[in-house]
């Protein structure tokens, strides 16, 4: 019996288009805007400015890894960016986010005028161990080039993550706060 995690993966492409099969169940993803992340329904870029909490059935022994991905960079008919990593934290400490090691700071949603919806994704997958993420790229808020042409599936078979446990998505269009979060980046033509 397929669940409806997974109809919903599938539903929107995201099974088996970026990751083999849906994770188990929904992670709980919740901005400061009173807003939860829940499959497939509408946010809009000022409702997720800021760092969500996510949560999950967390093993306290056990290191997780966080993505969150935009696969519709710059738009969902013309993905040439496919997949840009919008958040990427590696050995998370059982449900404590806040204490995983940043590989690439969280940036929110800024979709272009013009290009639809896009697809925002968020990924927990268990780690056998605490990786080293030496050689990983890093991005802080201002650096966008090693988010581009992202891989979960190639960073995942590289750290030996498996497959996702957890996951959520919500889609997102352009809206007045767009230009706002442009202007915190330098100029470029990357997306």
């Amino acid at each position: 019996m397929e669940t409806l995690i997974s109809h919903m993966f599938v539903e929107h492409d995201i099974v088996p288009v970026l990751i083999e099969c849906a994770p188990l169940v929904f992670a709980k993803v919740s901005y400061r805007s009173k807003k939860l992340v829940d499959a497939g329904k509408e946010l809009t870029p000022a409702d997720v400015r800021d760092e969500p909490k996510v949560e999950w059935c967390a093993d306290p022994i056990i290191y997780y890894t966080l993505v969150m991905i935009d696969p519709d960079s710059p738009s969902r008919t013309e993905p040439l960016n496919r997949e840009f990593a919008h958040w990427l934290v590696g050995n998370i400490p059982g449900k404590h986010v806040e204490q995983g090691e940043v590989l690439f700071e969280y940036l929110p949603a800024f979709p272009r005028a013009g290009t639809g919806f896009h697809r925002y994704i968020f990924l927990l997958y268990q780690q056998h161990c605490h990786n080293d993420y030496s050689e990983a790229p890093r991005a802080s808020r201002k650096n966008r080039t090693p988010r581009l042409r992202f891989s979960t599936r190639d960073f995942a078979r590289r750290y030996s993550l498996g497959q996702p446990i957890a996951g959520n998505f919500f889609v997102a269009q352009f809206d007045d706060y767009v230009p706002v979060i442009l202007a915190q980046f330098p100029p470029s033509n990357e997306y």
